[in-house]
């Protein structure tokens, strides 16, 4: 193993708030959908300082939800984290540091959101939720060639 070419200098949960739904029925089945959990990603160069290591930038991520009337789901929830990264310089091109930084920023900072939803829930009267894991990858080779390919089939 080696280190990553990205590294987590430091994060800040900047919002962070949850609220035990009193109408939540444990011996219902949990009314629990991938669509309810809303994530918001924001990333930026930042200006290099002669105290920095590699490339500077930030990340943030907020995720909310969106629930339904009546949605039998025991939290209400919403978490902002930001995090400061350092890219080791030289390892990429201008174009592919801006899609690890999106790639692996938000997946690193997702793990810490995921983790204090954990433990804000787990003092609850409901007990501990862990969100579904998500993966931030965005393929646009293979999207563009799935695109390319329904076209001609379509011909």
């Amino acid at each position: 193993m080696k280190p990553s070419a990205l590294q987590l200098v430091r994060y800040l949960v900047t919002d962070i708030s949850c609220t035990a739904n009193p109408n939540f029925k444990p011996d219902k089945e949990l009314d629990s959908t991938f669509e309810q959990y809303l994530v918001d990603v924001k990333f930026n160069p930042l200006e290099k300082t002669k105290d920095f290591q590699g490339h500077p930038w930030s990340v943030e991520l907020g995720i909310t939800q969106k629930l339904k009337e009546g949605q039998n789901f025991p939290y209400g929830f919403r978490i902002c984290v930001i995090g400061v990264f350092a890219l080791q310089e030289g390892v990429l091109p201008g174009d592919k540091e801006v899609e690890l930084v999106r790639t692996n920023g938000s997946s690193m900072l997702y793990g810490v959101a995921r983790e204090h939803i954990r433990a804000i829930t787990a003092a609850g009267p409901w007990g501990a939720i862990i969100i579904p894991t998500m993966s931030f990858y965005d393929n646009k080779e293979s999207a563009s060639k799935a695109a390319a390919e329904s076209k001609s089939d379509k011909r």
